[in-house]
């Protein structure tokens, strides 16, 4: 019972990471809108590479969000397959692959934010 208990929580963690990142999933495709109603009208050089820095890290980003999801996803199925085998490492290396993603999402929110304010 107790195996039955752990093997839920493993899956149940698994979903939720997916369903943080479909969020932000949500909160990119809201960055680059942003980013296109902004960006008309300038011309500085400066500000233009910028314009240039977030449009590739938007799309960059969505790709990411997109492989991360593939993975947590397939490591579900494999869980799912075989739940006597041991997915420790694997769940470990999707956390972190989880937590770095979400650090980065993070603070190119914060940086954009900051660059359309000034």
């Amino acid at each position: 019972m107790i195996a039955e208990t752990q093997h839920q929580q493993v899956l149940d963690e698994a979903r939720q990471w997916i369903d943080q990142l479909k969020n932000y999933v949500g909160n990119i495709n809201e960055l680059k809108n942003k980013l296109y109603k902004w960006a008309p009208g300038k011309f500085d050089r400066d500000v233009l590479i910028q314009i240039e820095h977030y449009h590739n890290q938007f799309h960059i980003q969505q790709i990411n969000l997109h492989d991360l999801k593939h993975s947590i996803r397939h490591y579900i199925q494999e869980f799912k397959f075989s739940p006597e085998a041991d997915h420790s490492w694997k769940h470990q290396h999707l956390e972190d692959q989880f937590n770095f993603l979400i650090c980065d999402l993070d603070q190119i929110n914060a940086d954009f934010t900051t660059f359309i304010a000034d």
